[in-house]
């Protein structure tokens, strides 16, 4: 598509009552232009598959635990399989946020962001003024008050299918998120619960979900630009069609093959300070494609707002990882950085934090 083509596009289904949108408005800086499709995978270069099918105390579990702290540290990423969520709660979730994204863009905009309700449905993503991502998105946190007040919005006396499913897959990912977090103390050598102990409170986690549509120029677009998660953990589910890549150390991206009833787990950047870079939070984007529409669906773990993130000492008696990288901070702190800044690449809020940037070499 050349750049008179481009510009002649016509508003498109991301465009809302209040803001008329063109192809050309979602071209991202040629920099971060994709140089793989979406469906590119390597049969020999993916991240590692963790189960959950094996019970405490038993070496089966000891050796999964393990497995999952190295691929943290390796890739940031691995796939869970045989993970005990109910496939009843994942379907009918994203059965009710398709139904959602199908309705007209002047019923999801009755559930936009406002004073009463700081999260909810964007087309795009309004804090950006360059680099548009090409995705619909609804956010909302872990709190079934807000669940409910936006499906009001949107459905009105209907609310309840829609409410109810997000409440429920919520609060499955949250159980889970706890075992995940559990067999990663374990594999790191500490308390089963040293994470788990800190998440009592829901205020900041948060559930995100991405409908990306086909786009006329996915080799200029991105749905999302390469960047970290700055949470404790990110539980993702991604449908068929695929989209996710992860960059590699040496800069060269993969595509991250879906697999059936799987999710994607990756580190966020408050567990790898916490950890001392034993678990590693890695940059990934997501790309588009002309043919089909995409779905992902991310819940953002965070601990509570007063929560130190400090390396315990027994992850500092590593000689390969035993000098610390981070000043101890809270989640509250860490999360007002975040909230001074808009789309940033690789993990800006977080360097703030480095005690000396050589220490990341």
């Amino acid at each position: 598509m050349t750049t008179t083509e481009i510009e002649s596009q016509q508003a498109i289904p991301l465009s809302t009552a209040a803001i008329s949108l063109q192809v050309k408005d979602f071209v991202w800086s040629e920099t971060e232009w994709p140089n793989i499709k979406h469906n590119d995978f390597t049969a020999s270069e993916d991240i590692p598959i963790v189960s959950l099918s094996n019970k405490k105390n038993t070496k089966e579990y000891e050796e999964e635990c393990k497995k999952m702290v190295e691929a943290s540290r390796e890739w940031g990423f691995f796939k869970l399989v045989e993970h005990g969520i109910d496939e009843g709660v994942v379907e009918g979730m994203k059965r009710k946020c398709t139904e959602l994204f199908e309705l007209p863009m002047e019923r999801k905009v009755r559930g936009g962001r406002g004073e009463g309700l700081p999260l909810g449905y964007s087309a795009s993503n309004p804090d950006y003024s360059r680099n548009l991502p090409w995705a619909e998105i609804l956010q909302l946190l872990q709190c079934s008050k807000m669940v409910v007040e936006f499906g009001k919005k949107v459905f009105g006396e209907f609310h309840q299918p829609f409410s109810e499913a997000l409440i429920k897959y919520m609060e499955a990912l949250d159980n889970l998120g706890m075992v995940i977090f559990e067999m990663l103390a374990h594999g790191l050598g500490l308390s089963d619960d040293y994470f788990t102990r800190n998440f009592h409170e829901k205020n900041s986690t948060m559930l995100r979900v991405n409908q990306y549509p086909p786009c006329p120029l996915p080799e200029r677009c991105l749905g999302l630009g390469s960047h970290t998660d700055p949470h404790a953990l990110t539980i993702l589910l991604q449908d068929e069609v695929g989209g996710l890549q992860v960059q590699k150390s040496n800069g060269e991206w993969i595509g991250i093959k879906p697999v059936p009833n799987s999710f994607v787990i990756n580190i966020g950047d408050v567990l790898e300070a916490w950890t001392n870079v034993r678990l590693r939070s890695v940059v990934h984007r997501a790309v588009v494609n002309r043919e089909q529409k995409r779905l992902s669906v991310a819940y953002f773990m965070c601990p509570a707002s007063n929560t130190l993130i400090d390396c315990p000492p027994q992850l500092l008696l590593d000689a390969t990882y035993g000098e610390r990288k981070y000043v101890a901070f809270t989640w509250d702190e860490f999360r007002k950085e975040l909230l001074k800044q808009k789309r940033v690449v690789g993990k800006t809020a977080l360097s703030r934090y480095l005690i000396s940037p050589s220490s990341m070499n």
